[in-house]
């Protein structure tokens, strides 16, 4: 591929000339791809929110992403995992409103349709984001819970006056124990009803009350004796309801109630004047059923339903999250809360949507460790896998957020196809700040034996960081020579690479700086210019100075040394050769784990289904090595990294050099 450049000088890390394009020499051009040359299986994670923006509002949107698959498709990837696309509370989309919708921030649902079907075209697979142990705090189910035990959502959360006593007594079979900082109060008015009641007043002695009970009889439509002036105001539909007379100055009446607080009593339905207000007393305006409840006109509140001791609801990620209650893991397919996001799931996979990413698994049952999340993970993939074999030969993809190591995600792979393997980055990390690159295979490939073990065929989602943890620019020191060669690490292992938003640009940014804030590892993509970046829904918390035209991709196209060179380099080989695409990592017979002479040194074979084999060789030091390759092939170098020197069987690589060889 023939390489290009003009002197241009980069922020930070990027400081170093590139080299100067003469004159009627031909621009830089992308990598394209021949149908079928995308072996790779690799995945780019976008936000969208701050990925691209195609209206002008400096919010990304679907029309945006869309916009930008040529870039994405040069970039080697054959799929992208989108932050969540639901209606929202909050920015990143986690706290999710209603699953059936998309956020109208984004687009519209046709908007959604016609970017699947653009990627589809160019062989990218869309995975979406799903969220399966929480909800949002607006969410349109926890609505409905709130007005409470007689709403058939009220089960599918964790709701109770007594947390502690029903979590001992077994009433939430999800969760082992009570942590009182994961129990969150319903706000007062919230409580509300769903069902049959009969309400009686009685204004014949002092003080006046109420008594409310559950009805089996018929309900009653509003008495039309305009005689009577006593009147129910229920919260829901929000209307006066004449009662009927059945004593001296008693009155009653069956409702069917819908109501997210309550109701009140008055006197007239055309004036709140003059002592016509009739509610409870502060501070005992909740109602017990069949207690009369006193009434009064002064400082009248609003009578409200449910428990007579505040409710609380549970929500581990904090009050604004709801958590999901599937019940027993043994029946939680059959949960109401199962059901309704499975129909969601099945909306979207009939879109087209090609697979999912599952937030938080680990933290559905409280116990993250034991048979029960990956239960109810197999559970929920095989009623997913269900729908998406209607029209598909293939399985769905599905791979879950299991932060823990690997002897702890590998009894995930009962439930999933694929897990993120976090120790990846936790290895390579290591081996690239201390410089000690010989137990790397040795470490990878025990995590892959654990995992085939419970799952043959089990997938690997490799990756370096993502969007809740401190980029790895600022892990590793923003070291151009370092961020290259984990690029180089990622697309020679086995497995299935991630790429996180902005990582091919050498993004940096501590996660819970500024306050304890996320959105400094969620920088928006600068494409030409800066201006056009989508900021707009981070409220102001952006490190500015990696929004810059210094560090676009319209900059780093230009600069042969730039990081995003690498990436195109590195995804391309791994993409048009199958032992890197699809291979099994095994040890070299010399430089391994044993032999810590030349620690610096990780070098591994990948040898595929169809019989391609691969070398791989990084030395990850700080001085130049030899390495006596006696038996290798080292005619047929497909890749290189850095200094790269061959001489017969002698192998010469400089500090953070990289190398890889047919065979």
């Amino acid at each position: 591929m023939k390489r290009f450049f003009c002197i241009l000088m980069l922020a930070a890390m990027f400081a170093a000339c590139g080299k100067e394009k003469n004159p009627g020499e031909p621009a830089f051009e992308r990598p394209s791809y021949a149908s079928g040359q995308k072996q790779g299986n690799i995945t780019y994670q976008l936000l969208i929110y701050s990925f691209a923006d195609s209206d002008g509002d400096g919010i990304g949107d679907f029309n945006g992403i869309k916009s930008k698959l040529d870039y994405l498709d040069a970039l080697g990837v054959s799929a992208l995992w989108l932050s969540p696309a639901h209606p929202a509370d909050s920015y990143h989309g986690y706290d999710v409103q209603d699953y059936s919708k998309v956020n109208p921030k984004y687009g519209t649902e046709a908007d959604f349709k016609a970017l699947i079907d653009a990627a589809h075209a160019k062989g990218i697979k869309i995975y979406m984001d799903y969220v399966l142990n929480h909800t949002g705090k607006g969410n349109v189910w926890f609505a409905e819970a709130k007005k409470g035990p007689a709403s058939d959502k009220f089960g599918w959360f964790h709701i109770s006056s007594n947390p502690s006593a029903d979590i001992a007594a077994g009433k939430f079979p999800m969760l082992t124990s009570y942590n009182s900082g994961e129990w969150h109060d319903v706000t007062v008015g919230e409580i509300g009803y769903t069902g049959r009641l009969h309400f009686k007043v009685d204004f014949s002695g002092t003080p006046r009350t109420m008594t409310v009970t559950a009805a089996d009889g018929a309900a009653q439509t509003s008495n039309t004796d305009t005689s009577v002036n006593m009147f129910l105001w229920v919260g829901e539909p929000g209307q006066a309801v004449r009662m009927y007379r059945t004593g001296t100055d008693i009155y009653e009446i069956t409702l069917d109630v819908d109501t997210p607080w309550g109701v009140l009593v008055r006197t007239s339905d055309t004036s709140w004047d003059g002592g016509t207000k009739w509610g409870a007393p502060k501070g005992a305006n909740v109602l017990i059923f069949g207690e009369p409840l006193a009434l009064s006109t002064e400082d009248a509140q609003d009578i409200l339903f449910g428990s007579p001791t505040p409710m609380k609801f549970q929500g581990a990620f904090g009050s604004w999250m709801p958590d999901l209650n599937y019940g027993p893991v043994s029946t939680a397919s059959s949960s109401g809360a199962f059901q309704a996001l499975a129909q969601t799931a099945d909306k979207w996979m009939d879109m087209g949507v090609d697979g999912f990413r599952l937030d938080a698994v680990k933290h559905i049952y409280s116990a993250e460790r034991g048979n029960e999340n990956p239960e109810f993970l197999r559970q929920w993939y095989e009623r997913c896998n269900s729908t998406f074999r209607r029209t598909h030969s293939s399985d769905l993809y599905m791979v879950g957020e299991v932060w823990m190591g690997s002897s702890d995600v590998a009894p995930y792979y009962k439930g999933l196809p694929a897990c993120f393997e976090f120790d990846f980055w936790e290895r390579l990390k290591w081996v690239l700040n201390q410089r000690t690159g010989c137990y790397f295979v040795k470490d990878l490939t025990g995590y892959r034996k654990a995992y085939a073990a419970v799952r043959p065929g089990a997938i690997a989602a490799t990756k370096l960081t993502n969007h809740d943890e401190t980029r790895a620019a600022s892990i590793l020191g923003r070291d151009l020579a370092k961020l290259k060669q984990a690029a180089a690490f990622l697309m020679t292992a086995e497995g299935e690479p991630y790429i996180y938003q902005g990582e091919e640009l050498g993004y940096w940014g501590k996660d819970g700086d500024d306050g304890g804030r996320d959105e400094l590892v969620r920088t928006p993509m600068v494409w030409e210019s800066a201006s056009t970046a989508a900021t707009g829904d981070l409220g102001g918390h952006v490190d500015m100075s990696l929004v810059t035209d210094a560090i676009s991709v319209a900059a780093q196209e230009k600069d042969e040394e730039s990081l995003l060179r690498t990436y195109y380099e590195w995804t391309y080989a791994r993409n048009t050769c199958s032992a890197l695409a699809s291979g099994k990592m095994s040890s070299h017979g010399r430089y391994n784990e044993s032999n810590t002479l030349d620690s610096s040194v990780a070098a591994w074979y990948m040898t595929a289904p169809d019989g391609a084999k691969a070398l791989v060789v990084h030395n990850v030091g700080a001085s130049p090595v030899d390495l006596d390759l006696d038996g290798d092939k080292l005619s047929d170098m497909l890749v290189s990294l850095g200094s790269v020197s061959v001489s017969g069987t002698t192998l010469e690589l400089g500090a953070n050099s990289s190398a890889v060889f047919r065979q």
